[in-house]
């Protein structure tokens, strides 16, 4: 995992973005249109910009009443509990004015320089978020990859934890990673779990419903509305409700309070069976309880700002791989298939 540790680096580092400021014939734009364009999204990033370089419009990201409403309340929630801003409020700004995800482009290579997410500030200033391209990554796979992560971020997030089972398909060679060979991966297979003798889907589809446990709390912070104003609270916060419910359930099937899942001491396929039952019944509790709580307006405002990629590169370690970033730490490593197109390799998931 060093690989991917040294390129989630990068990438964060890279993401570490700050706002800049702009002459007075921008600022007095801003002031007699509150409106983002794609032109004016376009000329704040040229001031950033390489000399000579083109913009192509990636993606158009569109505010409206409910994700304004929802922004707000996340701002509000961030005052009111003294939270910092995630990325002095990148995400709240998206939410609340939209933005334009731009692909910066060497005209002579046809090349991506760098992406650009502009949003406006909440006094109307225009923010551009840059985050430079490493390796060569053509337009038209920059624009592929984008789709691609939209796609697959989208389906993550609105996958039921009892369903994960459903996700193996879209991995590239059609199944999981290895955990020996990708132990922090999400929907890595522990290798604990390869007994000998062990059967292969019973495997695969108990290490799914456990991945789904632990991807619960970041499916359950998106129905607060303090998401967008720092994700990682939201998360930490959805994990002490995770373990509210985990304690309910527990108590409901008249089990000791300290049970702990502890995937190391399963020996025999009795074993496993029985915890397949365990973290099915297990993960329908959970998402019981999130269908009952959650906002669905809320979970599919937050859920629009996830699927905005912040970056994509090349894989300097595998010729045909490629990597791309999503809001606010997750990492994808794509495999060009030889029939055209790329499949998901791998996931890591580090708020």
């Amino acid at each position: 995992m060093k690989r991917v540790g040294d390129i989630v680096v990068i990438i964060f580092v890279a993401c570490l973005m700050t706002p800049f400021m702009h002459g007075g014939s921008l600022l007095a734009m801003a002031e007699d249109d509150p409106r983002l364009t794609a032109e004016r999204a376009i000329a704040a990033a040229r001031r950033n910009a390489k000399p000579g370089s083109s913009f192509t419009v990636l993606r158009e990201i569109v505010a409206n009443a409910d994700t304004r409403r929802i922004g707000d309340q996340a701002l509000e929630q961030a005052r009111e509990h003294k939270i910092e801003l995630y990325e002095n409020g990148l995400l709240t700004n998206i939410l609340k004015s939209g933005g334009f995800l731009l692909a910066e482009t060497d005209p002579r290579m046809n090349s991506v320089i760098a992406l650009h997410l502009v949003s406006l500030e909440a006094k109307g200033a225009v923010k551009d978020a840059q985050t430079e391209c490493h390796g060569v990554v053509k337009l038209a796979d920059a624009g592929e990859l984008v789709k691609d992560t939209a796609e697959l971020v989208e389906k993550l997030y609105s996958t039921p934890s009892t369903e994960e089972f459903s996700l193996e398909s879209r991995f590239y060679g059609g199944s999981f990673p290895d955990g020996d060979q990708f132990p922090d991966d999400l929907f890595a297979i522990p290798d604990f779990l390869r007994k000998p003798g062990a059967n292969p889907n019973e495997v695969r589809e108990a290490s799914a419903l456990y991945w789904g446990y632990l991807f619960w709390t970041a499916r359950y912070a998106l129905s607060m509305p303090a998401f967008s104003a720092n994700p990682a609270a939201a998360e930490s916060a959805a994990e002490k409700k995770r373990d509210t419910l985990k304690a309910e359930f527990l108590k409901s099937n008249n089990m000791a309070p300290n049970f702990n899942l502890d995937l190391d001491n399963i020996q025999n396929e009795r074993q496993l069976q029985e915890l397949i039952e365990f973290l099915t019944k297990l993960d329908g509790f959970l998402e019981d309880a999130l269908k009952k709580e959650a906002d669905l307006t809320v979970v599919k405002s937050n859920l629009s700002i996830l699927t905005i990629p912040l970056g994509v590169d090349v894989d300097p370690s595998q010729e045909g791989q490629y990597v791309s970033s999503s809001p606010p730490k997750s990492l994808f490593v794509w495999h060009r298939l030889a029939t055209g197109g790329f499949a998901i390799k791998e996931i890591t998931w580090d708020w």
